[in-house]
């Protein structure tokens, strides 16, 4: 519990970083769609003159209403995804490298417990810090939408949806940091590697959005394992995706456990 209340201790100040980054993600993106609002289907006219497969990669599909406050929050997913992967990979990471990399590895080792209940504290803390901004992310999105939903049905099932899915991400990308914290040398190559996985799986994301004959690809890239209308809307969340999730975080989490039992932690 002592080590848990420590890690939480040193990565509350990044957490709250995060968390302003995530409202002011949610805050910019409806004051636009308060214009877009206001232009209506003048809004439509200036994508609909975009090209598909840009459109894609922006995180949206040809032919959506964007004076539709559901349809437009959709939009936000992708870059959901990209700053809450980013940030379960590196905490993952850095948690579990940074004895090396504060030079504190002494301050680990003299402590009464094995390395498990150590490693257990930490995965905890992250698993804390991951859940606290999934959720602070979900009720500022409730909450702003609301105020501009005065005429429509809620949102907030589908918005609640939305987030459960963001959330099976989020493990799956806080498991790969974990791993690679574990398996790296030092704190800097993991940190490192953890930037690659992220850009790598994004761009291939980005490459299948591009050519549908790469569709059979998705499975190693989490940015498409969700379609954040079907979710919302249609409560879709495919079986092979959560049982491929679920697989995943157990299997690097036991990896993360089996290299950090053998790790060589130097001061």
């Amino acid at each position: 519990m002592n080590m848990y209340k420590r890690e939480l201790r040193a990565n509350y100040k990044a957490f709250f970083l995060w968390a302003a980054s995530m409202l002011f993600l949610i805050y910019v993106g409806m004051m636009k769609f308060a214009a877009f609002a206001e232009t209506g289907d003048s809004a439509n006219a200036i994508f609909e003159a975009l090209p598909p497969p840009l459109l894609m990669i922006l995180g949206m599909e040809p032919g959506l209403d964007l004076s539709s406050l559901g349809v437009f929050y959709s939009i936000f997913f992708l870059y959901f995804l990209l700053l809450t992967a980013s940030h379960g990979c590196l905490l993952g990471t850095a948690i579990i490298a940074k004895e090396e990399r504060d030079k504190t590895a002494d301050f680990l080792l003299v402590k009464p417990i094995a390395r498990r209940r150590a490693v257990t504290s930490k995965i905890l803390a992250a698993l804390t810090f991951v859940m606290l901004l999934n959720v602070f992310t979900m009720l500022a999105s409730m909450a702003t939408v609301a105020s501009l939903n005065t005429d429509g049905p809620s949102l907030n099932v589908p918005i609640l949806r939305l987030f459960a899915a963001l959330l099976v991400v989020q493990l799956v990308f806080l498991a790969i940091g974990l791993f690679l914290g574990a398996a790296s040398r030092n704190a800097a190559r993991a940190a490192g590697l953890a930037t690659k996985v992220i850009l790598g799986t994004f761009l291939l994301k980005a490459l299948i959005d591009l050519n549908s004959d790469l569709d059979f690809l998705e499975f190693l890239t989490p940015f498409r394992y969700f379609v954040s209308l079907k979710v919302m809307f249609d409560g879709d969340m495919r079986t092979w995706v959560l049982v491929l999730s679920a697989v995943l975080v157990v299997g690097f989490v036991c990896g993360t456990y089996h290299f950090f039992d053998k790790r060589d932690i130097r001061n």
